[in-house]
């Protein structure tokens, strides 16, 4: 059995109380490494730490933070190395999505947007590495969509904030690299998550199933697909990999019909 070397790794994960970012966090945990969860929802943040740390202290474990307060985040990685020693590794997962024409999108739901998705990346990232240059190096996965590759009507700033994370792993890659600090990305395409769920409802199970059908493998793709992919990138399987984006969509992005 192939070891990743991930046990007792000490990873923040934003946006880790539910989809992706728990899929990711269970993952983590089948490692036995300790994920530490950054969210915004209380609710589904006592339900994850749960989960994860049945019989332990949750608040050690769980902090309600909002990525786009630098302050905030810096405060809570502080706390985690407090509490738990180096942080080693990191995921930027949490983000929105907003729907709306950009000729009349309100501006605040557009900053609103970006101060998530890209501004929050950034204190996330940041704040981790500032912590791994003590530490000897790590590595760091930043979380974008196939929306930052291709486009959709109605969907500006989202997509243009999962761009910029695109862009901005690739910097980070080159300014933290003298710190052995390794940053990649992961482009999810349609996955089942509480996103899609709400469209499925809003939509109908026929949108659910036109959606799938876009992609050469004709589903949607699990969240637990996306975990493999993010621990692989965390860990030593792929330490001369730095700077990617690597695309998990089932072949939606590979064709234009």
């Amino acid at each position: 059995m192939i070891s990743l070397d991930l046990n007792s790794a000490v990873v923040p994960v934003s946006g880790g109380a539910s989809g992706i970012g728990l899929s990711i966090c269970r993952a983590l945990r089948a490692e036995g490494a300790k994920p530490v969860l950054l969210d915004v929802d209380k609710g589904q943040l006592e339900k994850a730490l749960e989960e994860l740390y049945p019989n332990q202290t949750h608040s050690r474990f769980g902090y309600l933070v909002d990525v786009s307060d630098m302050v905030a985040v810096d405060a809570a990685f502080a706390q985690i190395h407090h509490d738990h020693g180096p942080v080693t590794h990191a995921v930027a997962n949490a983000g929105i999505v907003w729907r709306g024409n950009l000729l009349d999108m309100p501006e605040e739901n557009w900053k609103r947007v970006i101060d998530i998705n890209v501004n929050g990346v950034l204190h996330v990232c940041r704040a981790a590495a500032r912590h791994m240059v003590d530490n000897n190096g790590g590595a760091i996965l930043t979380m974008a969509s196939i929306g930052g590759i291709l486009s959709k009507p109605e969907r500006a700033a989202y997509t243009t904030s999962k761009a910029a994370i695109v862009q901005m792993t690739r910097a980070m890659a080159l300014d933290f690299a003298a710190h052995n600090i390794r940053v990649n990305c992961i482009a999810p395409g349609l996955i089942k998550t509480p996103i899609q769920e709400a469209q499925a409802r809003a939509y109908g199970e026929g949108f659910v199933t036109q959606l799938a059908a876009r992609a050469a493998m004709r589903r949607l793709g699990e969240p637990e697909e996306i975990a493999k992919v993010a621990l692989f990138l965390l860990s030593h399987m792929a330490s001369y990999v730095t700077g990617e984006t690597v695309v998990v969509d089932g072949g939606l992005s590979i064709h234009y019909a």
